[in-house]
């Protein structure tokens, strides 16, 4: 998953998304959705950034991405959580004006049993049980939940903007958005900013404002991140050289695309390639 707009595959009963994800070395570069997104840390680190806001989650702490709202995230060694992500068919049920909702975004652990955060993670558990039994009406049930869930966060969890905020983030947004969706098309090419305000027809100088407060990061950061996913897919399904991939995807500064490479998945290509291969040949033995 990389770029701007991510789908998702909602389940078909109760028309929303919910799984358990083990992740360890992924960087998952910036995109939208126009889900709600709820995440809850069951163990290990994860980094998440929202717009401009960045956010250290550990066990037991929950992060909520509203609808649109640019954000990426990075595990450098392993995280495990539950994702629930929501479509706009039940936020609607929340409220008539739920597009100027804004739920927040970091409700960190806490022992207290009266808070949000303990309230929210305790309905997490119980989905996840109800997913897992898979007995005869459990999505009914999930759903309950799912509502219990919503309206916690609905009179506990959110506020309210004004819609001249709402339509000034919007068309800002849509600007990002737009730069997003070109460098997804382009990234094996050289892009410069000059090129890239050109697009949405603002100066460089306000291009780079405007992408840094909406991703919480520069352009050519995010350029770079984009070509390193298409990279580390490249280098874990095909046998090509690692030199012919750099320049398969866009790669030309062989010295910085290393650090990256290595701060993203804590070791080197060659012997990520290496260690899955014997993972695979361990996988085939056992």
């Amino acid at each position: 998953m990389y770029g701007s707009h991510e789908t998702i595959k909602d389940d078909h009963l109760t028309q929303v998304y919910f799984s358990m994800v083990d992740a360890a070395g992924e960087l998952l570069p910036a995109h939208w959705h126009d889900h709600l997104e709820a995440l809850y840390i069951i163990n290990g680190h994860m980094t998440a950034y929202i717009n401009e806001t960045c956010y250290e989650l550990l066990p037991s702490d929950i992060l909520l991405v509203n609808p649109q709202d640019i954000h990426y995230t990075h595990v450098q060694e392993s995280c495990r959580y539950y994702l629930l992500q929501i479509p706009p068919v039940h936020l609607e049920r929340v409220s008539a004006d739920w597009r100027l909702l804004h739920f927040s975004e970091y409700l960190p652990h806490t022992a207290s049993t009266d808070s949000l955060s303990f309230r929210l993670s305790e309905i997490f558990k119980e989905m996840a049980a109800l997913k897992e039994t898979g007995q005869k009406g459990n999505h009914l049930l999930f759903l309950t939940h799912l509502y219990q869930f919503l309206f916690l966060l609905y009179t506990q969890g959110s506020s309210v903007l004004s819609a001249q905020n709402r339509n000034r983030t919007e068309r800002d947004f849509l600007r990002v958005e737009q730069s997003m969706r070109y460098v997804r098309k382009n990234y094996r090419n050289p892009i410069t900013l000059t090129e890239m305000a050109d697009q949405i027809l603002v100066t460089p100088e306000h291009f780079c404002r405007l992408f840094k407060k909406y991703t919480g990061q520069t352009f050519f950061t995010y350029v770079s991140q984009v070509r390193l996913m298409h990279f580390y897919q490249d280098l874990l399904q095909t046998d090509e050289s690692i030199t012919l991939l750099l320049e398969k995807n866009g790669i030309t500064n062989y010295k910085q695309f290393m650090r990256i490479f290595k701060e993203a998945y804590g070791t080197t290509p060659h012997r990520l390639r290496i260690q899955q291969k014997d993972r695979k040949l361990r996988h085939a033995q056992s």
